[in-house]
């Protein structure tokens, strides 16, 4: 890998980084649940435009190619960690269901 295949690499998971909203995505997973993890696997944004300007086409292909695997990273894990958290909170009040119902009996 040469030096400006390395660079377009940096710099897409770096934007990438910065463009995601991590907020977004856990309450995606939170709301949409295992929907919400399917939709961060498929959903590809494309990186903005301005950052390939007067650019090669090689930077573009590698920068595209990392921005794009490290924002599915991203949406994933952070629709997995809204999700996590919404069956947490959904087996705890069943547990405290289940608990006040057995001590009325």
């Amino acid at each position: 890998m040469n030096n400006e295949q390395h660079q377009a690499r940096v710099d897409g998971e770096q934007d990438a980084e910065l463009d995601v909203s991590k907020i977004l995505w856990i309450v995606v997973g939170f709301f949409i649940s295992l929907i919400g993890i399917l939709i961060a696997y498929i959903y590809q944004p494309n990186p903005p435009a301005t950052k390939l300007l007067d650019k090669s086409q090689e930077y573009i292909m590698f920068y595209t190619e990392a921005y794009k695997d490290k924002s599915r990273s991203i949406q994933l894990t952070y629709s997995a960690i809204g999700f996590a958290i919404s069956t947490g909170i959904t087996i705890f009040f069943f547990l405290v269901g289940v608990a006040i119902i057995g001590s009325s009996m």
